[in-house]
């Protein structure tokens, strides 16, 4: 099987936000948008007790070739929900997400460390009465060849 620095990139990230305490403590789970629950689902998932939880969103990839080696430009929306009052929680996830992401040593098997960069922070409520929606957009760079 042929390595792909996406996947290698949303596993390594799923896996640092899912093992912060303080980032988990915030919010009920860290979701692929693939399989995010319904609002039915067991365990009052995905928002939980604490009204809360991240999700991927849109990915971009473009490719940047050098004369002896490539690198794929990958940029990650990562989502943060909240349906308590106000934006303040919906801040606290944000800012938790930024401080994983930011001190994370971010392997890929493959293709060795990345480290990210933030392209962009937007909070806006949602469509959803009562939900604010927090967007993250991160950067990562990845040497393929």
């Amino acid at each position: 099987m042929i390595a792909s620095p996406d996947l290698e990139l949303q596993k390594a990230v799923i896996d640092a936000l899912s093992a912060d305490v303080s980032l988990m403590a915030l919010v009920h789970d860290v979701y692929d948008s693939a399989k995010v629950p319904s609002d039915q689902a067991a365990n009052g998932a995905p928002w939980g007790e604490v009204e809360g939880y991240v999700s991927f969103g849109p990915e971009t990839e473009i490719e940047d070739n050098h004369d002896c080696f490539s690198v794929e430009e990958i940029t990650l929306q990562i989502d943060c929900w909240s349906r308590k009052v106000g934006r303040v929680h919906v801040k606290q996830i944000m800012q938790a997400v930024r401080v994983v992401l930011k001190s994370a040593e971010l392997v890929l098997p493959s293709y060795g460390n990345v480290l990210p960069e933030l392209e962009l922070k937007e909070i806006t409520p949602d469509p959803e009465t009562g939900v604010m929606h927090g967007i993250l957009q991160f950067t990562f760079d990845v040497q393929v060849h």
